[in-house]
């Protein structure tokens, strides 16, 4: 097949590389990477790069000749900016790898994903969204009193990924610091959680539909084998933890998989999706779905791929199976 490969890098918007204000994108040695086992399986593949980069393909009239695209794209600072690339592809009837849009959009939302879930069974954290068009301070200390909320309470940007401008809170006057922090660095809505202890896994889905599967469960530790306290993005961009294949007993497991098997399918995400939770007392709290999860060498779900026996080119090759088969 001809594989288009749609991506975004930091230099794609003028972000410094040291920035982690704003991490949701791709390294082009990763893209690389994947664009090798791509080719190994037989595919010619063409980097096409941005999304802007894959309108000018479109406007070139050279979409027509892309059997798939393998859709990257996390976009910029726009609520739709995961959906760009999906609906061109469905404008212009390309094949396209993972998500469609209305996924995108919802599991972009958190507050939106977290009623979802709710709706449907799920254990979600207790907590509220703040609307700086709408609430003033006052409504965040009025809020968390309504609910009962107990210290800490964890902040964060309402649509933003890779736990960017997470915060914890163990007051009202550190949380409304907080809040406006993120609000004047992201310009959105933020979203204000009780703090679950426990540990921090995920469990990353391939396939869709009935099809989908669970490769298993990881946890995030400290480097000594303790829990992780929240894995957010100054201990992604550091290492400065561990992933373990982890099993917390067969019942345990089973309501881990079932609930992250049901927000997949449900949602639905196609191809594959990385469903990250809380694990408090044995019961998993949904936290966010992610459904363009990071496939970079050793990433949540190649490490659990080996532990089915599924190379990183076998795990290409389903993916591409999973989304030529939606495709007809």
């Amino acid at each position: 097949m001809y594989i288009g490969m749609v991506y975004d890098l930091k230099e794609d918007y003028g972000i410094d590389s040291a920035d982690i204000s704003y991490c949701d994108f791709s390294n082009l040695i990763v893209i690389q990477h994947i664009r090798q086992i791509l080719e190994r399986l037989g595919h010619y593949v063409k980097m096409i790069g941005s999304p802007n980069d894959f309108a000018k393909e479109i406007q070139s009239k050279n979409h027509k000749k892309f059997d798939l695209i393998f859709n990257f794209a996390e976009g910029y600072k726009s609520r739709n900016r995961e959906s760009l690339v999906p609906a061109l592809c469905e404008l212009y009837n390309i094949p396209y790898t993972f998500s469609d849009c209305h996924a995108m959009d919802m599991t972009l939302h958190k507050h939106q994903l977290l009623l979802f879930a709710d709706s449907i069974g799920l254990q979600i954290p207790k907590g509220f969204i703040y609307i700086p068009d709408i609430h003033d301070r006052s409504y965040i200390q009025q809020k968390s009193e309504e609910l009962n909320l107990c210290f800490p309470i964890v902040s964060k940007p309402n649509r933003e990924g890779t736990s960017m401008g997470l915060s914890f809170s163990s007051s009202f006057q550190e949380l409304e610091d907080n809040v406006k922090k993120i609000v004047d660095t992201y310009q959105q809505e933020v979203r204000c959680d009780e703090y679950i202890g426990g540990h921090e896994i995920a469990v990353p889905i391939l396939g869709s539909g009935k099809k989908s599967m669970a490769l298993g469960i990881v946890e995030y530790q400290n480097h000594d084998g303790s829990p992780i306290k929240h894995y957010y993005t100054e201990i992604k961009a550091a290492g400065n933890h561990k992933t373990v294949y982890q099993s917390f007993g067969p019942d345990i497991d089973k309501a881990i998989i079932d609930t992250a098997l049901l927000i997949h399918r449900s949602i639905p995400c196609y191809d594959l999706s990385r469903i990250d939770l809380r694990l408090n007392e044995g019961t998993p709290y949904l936290l966010e779905v992610t459904p363009l999860p990071a496939l970079n060498p050793g990433s949540t779900f190649e490490f659990c791929a080996m532990y089915h026996d599924i190379s990183p080119t076998e795990l290409y090759k389903k993916i591409i199976e999973s989304a030529m088969e939606r495709w007809g």
